[in-house]
């Protein structure tokens, strides 16, 4: 791709105040909207980006820390992170255009981007406070789930449903026992949001540059989303560590921990693969807007169908049931 395509008139004439508004208020969708914080995490780097591909340099850097700069009275290391995090973001789709990259180049670097800034938070805070962040936060997190039995509302909770002393510690027992694995799982859910956010950067990054007549690949339609078929070895593998028998308490666990980020890893990539082969199917059989949503919400909704997704992403990869064409 030629280096003309980052000269822009239309975008050296953005108005550097609105792109500093734009990043201030991706942030405060990240932190007090519900639910959809993601998507301002992911939209977040777009206003540097712009400004950066465009030469605009020092406009980038200013744009980053115009936006998120209430941020430094109330954490100034995160609020030093995130403007860390906007500016890797946007000199690497620099590099991307640049260099005619693929996508999964772009995507992959906004990965690593946010684990190593994620990583640098945590050095930075427990050398700062002269203590082990994650140990701190582990020891409150146990610390609040072995005091959960006094919790006043799960009390009334209990005497609210007629149940009685020996069923509560029954059930609270076995609550407290997953909640305390949860922590286990976490990079595995890191890994599936962080690269959920690249997917969706991508996606907005390529409409908004488009409009600046500034070009990059777009991703692929939905419906025909595809990956090779021997990704299934992170499935199976997964499944593997997690069903083979006890053999050694030292490592057991580890075994176990190992597998479950591994299934929530693959899953959730085959579970999106899923629905991609039945938007397939459903556009095939020119079934409405409507009833697809439909579909996918009654499926989602119960745990029984949910697993149908997976497993149809899955076969796909060999069965190709939207006939694609495959190398």
């Amino acid at each position: 791709m030629s280096f003309d395509n980052l000269s822009n008139n239309k975008i050296k004439k953005l108005n550097l105040a609105l792109l500093a508004l734009f990043t201030f208020l991706s942030l405060v969708i990240v932190f007090i909207v519900p639910f959809i914080g993601i998507i301002g995490l992911a939209i977040l780097p777009i206003p540097a980006t712009l400004l950066v591909i465009s030469g605009r340099i020092r406009d980038a850097i200013i744009s980053a820390v115009l936006g998120v700069i209430l941020l430094f009275f109330l954490n100034y290391i995160l609020a030093i992170i995130i403007i860390i995090i906007i500016i890797a973001v946007s000199f690497s789709y620099k590099f991307y255009i640049e260099q005619n990259k693929s996508i999964k180049f772009i995507i992959v670097r906004i990965l690593i981007i946010f684990l190593a800034a994620g990583f640098l938070y945590i050095v930075i805070v427990s050398a700062v406070n002269r203590v082990n962040f994650i140990r701190e936060t582990l020891n409150s997190y146990n610390n609040y789930i072995d005091n959960i039995s006094s919790n006043s509302i799960l009390k009334d909770y209990a005497g609210l449903m007629m149940v009685d002393s020996v069923q509560f510690e029954s059930v609270l027992s076995q609550t407290q026992y997953v909640m305390r694995f949860i922590p286990y799982l976490l990079p595995g859910i890191f890994i599936v949001c962080l690269t959920s956010i690249g997917i969706i950067n991508y996606q907005f990054s390529h409409t908004i540059l488009k409009k600046y007549d500034t070009k990059i690949k777009p991703l692929p339609l939905f419906k025909n989303w595809d990956i090779p078929w021997y990704w299934c070895w992170g499935i199976i593998l997964g499944l593997i560590l997690i069903l083979i028998p006890s053999f050694n308490s030292s490592i057991d666990k580890l075994i176990d921990v190992v597998g479950f980020n591994l299934l929530i890893i693959f899953g959730m990539l085959y579970f999106v693969l899923g629905v991609s082969v039945s938007w397939g199917l459903f556009e095939r059989f020119k079934i409405g807007m409507v009833w697809r949503v439909v579909i996918l919400i009654v499926i989602s909704l119960f745990m029984g169908l949910i697993i149908i997704l997976p497993i149809m992403g899955l076969f796909d990869t060999w069965i190709n049931f939207r006939r694609l064409k495959r190398k």
